[in-house]
């Protein structure tokens, strides 16, 4: 592995997570709820991004493997993130709201994996 290909890794992981910061923490202060919407909408938003954006980075050949460290293993890396769902949904249980618990199991699961095919339909039909 070359150095560089760190630097994209890490500029991209950068502007990951400080988009899920921004993103989640202004979307939970707008919720009135037990559901932890602000993680939720990060790993929707960024699963269909992920979707859409791999089939546009892979499907050219230029640049390739600088846009794929930078923006799939980096931004959408760092944007999106499994941890905090987990944590959330153990929170909940542990609080007894085993049906917001899962909902945001099921929620999650099936809004993200429809994100990424959706995106990436949308990618080839435009490619």
């Amino acid at each position: 592995m070359h150095w560089s290909q760190f630097a994209w890794v890490a500029l991209g992981g950068a502007l990951g997570a400080s988009g899920r910061f921004w993103l989640s923490a202004w979307l939970n202060e707008l919720n009135r709820s037990a559901f932890p919407l602000g993680t939720f909408a990060v790993n929707s938003i960024g699963s269909f991004l992920f979707g859409l954006l791999f089939v546009v980075i892979m499907s050219s050949t230029a640049l390739k493997d600088p846009m794929r460290l930078l923006v799939l293993v980096g931004f959408m890396g760092a944007f999106t993130t499994f941890s905090t769902f987990s944590f959330e949904t153990v929170r909940l249980l542990q609080e007894q709201q085993f049906v917001m618990a899962a909902t945001n199991v099921i929620a999650n699961c099936l809004v993200c994996f429809i994100g990424v095919w959706i995106g990436s339909v949308i990618a080839r039909t435009v490619i």
